[in-house]
Order: structure tokens, then sequence, then C-alpha cells
């Protein structure tokens, strides 16, 4: 059995976790996202690291048109090279799955024993009867070590829904409210808490600003698409660049969490080229931007979130963003060809959904003027032959 750390708040009252989100890796990772990790790993010193989605390229046709045993060896070279600079530095990690895992063509089970073979992954099974893979809660004990003063909890995002995204099973929000009440028992108060998943709640789009169309405003996809917004300065801190890709179907969760008061944020990945953080009714709602230099991203602002918390001032918890402009500096080092890639990619995936959808009438006014042509060649052809005896 793998030695499992728990985690603490140290002797100064503080703790510090360190979201990473989007890698988006199939094999060895990308050399200067492994660059990025350490040095932010270096510059902040995280007690605990928390992979927030998307660690594979689930959809890479190297991975799905590969046999068994290559799959699995992908799959063990992406997690071993995203892990290997935690395991040097000692820095104990847990993970959530996003679509991209999900995609992935090896069982999430399988996936999951992988990364708890790791001796210094916090990660859990989910609980029986709980959907997904690897819901779970860590409890952060105080400097003392007697009992939790904080609850981070884990909630897996589940694949994809067609064009959209699948929402939370209710007996999710059921376990995270059961869970809460269950330390309610043990402390004698609620425990401030923390929520991380991939796929972001419908409820962030209250940090966003409708506005109509024009110059620095984006359009939205699926339940938003042809309304612009942008993000609302009043009430939200950081940089945006695309709007939320969050289910179709609202889980409820973020009602269930403002019934005791005690979370004090949820932090998402997915929407790789957002990385704010804002308050909503009471809740603080934020990014993780893209951490992976092989799918789409914010360009220099790819990096990892910081969330530092302080044992006396819990809600007071600071958090910003590490970025690869403020690691590196001014001189980026990006090989040629990684710079033409990440400034051919688009800036999301709604940004494609979007254009294609504009495109249909026009790509279905072409198939049927072709259909058209074709049976005006077929009739014209049948009108020249002689009739028949």
């Amino acid at each position: 059995m793998a030695d499992r750390t728990v985690p603490r708040f140290g002797p100064d009252g503080t703790f510090t976790v360190m979201q990473v989100s989007d890698i988006q890796e199939c094999g060895v990772p990308h050399p200067r996202g492994l660059r990025l990790l350490e040095a932010a790993l270096d510059r902040e010193k995280p007690d605990l690291v928390v992979f927030t989605g998307d660690q594979l390229k689930g959809y890479s046709p190297r991975l799905r048109f590969a046999g068994r045993e290559e799959r699995r060896a992908l799959i063990a070279q992406t997690i071993d090279g995203i892990t290997a600079p935690l395991e040097a530095r000692g820095i104990p990690f847990t993970f959530t799955f996003g679509n991209h895992d999900h995609d992935a063509p090896v069982p999430g089970d399988e996936q999951v024993r992988y990364y708890r073979g790791k001796p210094l992954c916090l990660a859990q099974d989910s609980p029986e009867g709980v959907p997904g893979y690897a819901n779970h809660v860590l409890p952060v004990l105080d400097a003392k070590g007697e009992r939790a003063a904080l609850l981070l909890y884990m909630l897996d995002s589940h694949g994809p829904k067609g064009l959209g995204y699948t929402p939370l099973d209710p007996a999710q929000v059921e376990w995270y409210r059961k869970t809460r009440e269950e330390y309610f028992e043990k402390n004698g108060e609620y425990v401030p808490s923390m929520l991380f998943q991939h796929v972001p709640v419908e409820e962030i789009i209250e940090l966003y600003r409708e506005v109509p169309r024009g110059r620095g405003a984006l359009e939205g996809y699926r339940n938003y698409a042809g309304r612009y917004f942008v993000l609302d300065g009043g009430k939200a801190k950081g940089f945006m660049g695309e709007l939320p890709s969050s289910p179709d179907a609202n889980a409820g969760l973020f009602e269930a969490a403002r019934e005791k008061g005690e979370l004090l944020g949820m932090f998402f990945g997915h929407d790789h080229s957002n990385g704010f953080h804002g308050d909503v009714r009471g809740i603080t709602l934020g990014y993780a931007p893209g951490a992976g230099y092989r799918a789409y991203g914010p360009g220099r602002n790819r990096g990892a979130r910081v969330i530092r918390f302080d044992e006396r001032d819990m809600r007071g918890f600071e958090t910003y963003i590490a970025t690869d402009e403020a690691l590196f500096g001014p001189e980026d080092g990006l090989d040629r060809r990684t710079r033409i890639l990440m400034d051919m990619q688009p800036k999301s995936f709604g940004e494609v959904q979007n254009k294609l959808r504009r495109a249909a009438p026009f790509i279905a006014a072409i198939h049927v003027a072709a259909a058209a042509v074709v049976v005006g060649v077929k009739l014209a052809r049948r009108s020249a032959q002689p009739p028949r005896p």
C-alpha cells in the first residue's frame, strides 16, 4: 500500500494549494509545460497540487488508434511525466477527471489505479453509489494536527454529451451534502471548504456582463449563442478569453453549496483561455487557465492558480495565477514551432462551434444546390434518350 501523506497547515498557520488544469498530453509531456510546472512549484512551494482534469488528450489519434498495451504505455508516460516534478520535490497531489480523460480509450478505473500507485497521490476512489471516478474529499488538519480545518472536495465532471457536457449526477450533489454533515458532526461546526471540478457550474456566467455585439465582446455558445458578453470588472479579477462551456442542464451544486455557508469557493478548468475569479452570491468562482502547450490556450497567460489559506482567516484566502510570462519574464524562449502552433490554435472550442453553426446554412445550401444539379443532369440525360419501342 502506498504511503499517504495527511495534509495539514504549517506552523505559520498557512496552507497553499496549486491548481493545474488542461495539460492535455499523450505520451511524453511538452518540455515547456514541464518547465512551467517546475518553475511554479519552485516559486510558490505549494503544500498540495490539484490537477483539475484533462491531464490526458483522450481524443488524440495517436492514443485512439494505438493497441491496448501501447495505449496504457502512453497514459503511463503522461502521468509519470506530469507527476515527476512533484515527486522530485516531495509535494503530494490529487486530481479530478475532465471530459478528455473520459475520452481516452482506457477505462477510468484503470487510470485511477495508476495515479493511486504514486506514493504522493492522495486521491481516493468514489464512494459506493456515487457515479464517476475519484469523487473524494481531502481533510486538511489544523497546525496542531487535531482536527480538520479545511475540506477540499473533488468532483468528476464526466464525459461529453453530444456537443455539450454532462451535468453532475444528483448522487454527487447529495454525497457533497452528506459529507458536509458528517464533518459537522465530528467538528461541532461546519468546516470551511473548497471544491474543485473540471467543468464550471452555470452560475459562473454571473461574472460576465451582457453587452451589444461589438469590439471586445465575445459571443456565447449553446445556451448563450447569439448573445455577447464581457468580463464584469466590478465583480471579477483576472483575464477572460472565452465564454463558459457549462453543461446545458444545471445539477444544483451551486445552490447546495450555499445552504450552510461553509463553501468558500469553487475552481474549474475546461475553458483554457480564462484565468479569473470573483464573488457570486457569497461564493468565489474561478478558473485556472490551460497549462498545456499542445492545446489551445491564453498565450503566455498559461499557468497555474495558487490558492493560499490562512487558518486565522479562512474566508480571506489569497489567490492568483502564476503565468508563463510572470515565471519566465519577457524573453519567452519559445521555439518557433511551438509559437506558430500557439498562434494558430482557436481561442476556444465554443468559437469553433459558433463558426460551424453559422456555416451550417451555407453548407446546407451547397448540398441542396449540388443535389439539384445532380437531379437536373439525370433528367437531362433521361430526356435525351430515345423513347423505348
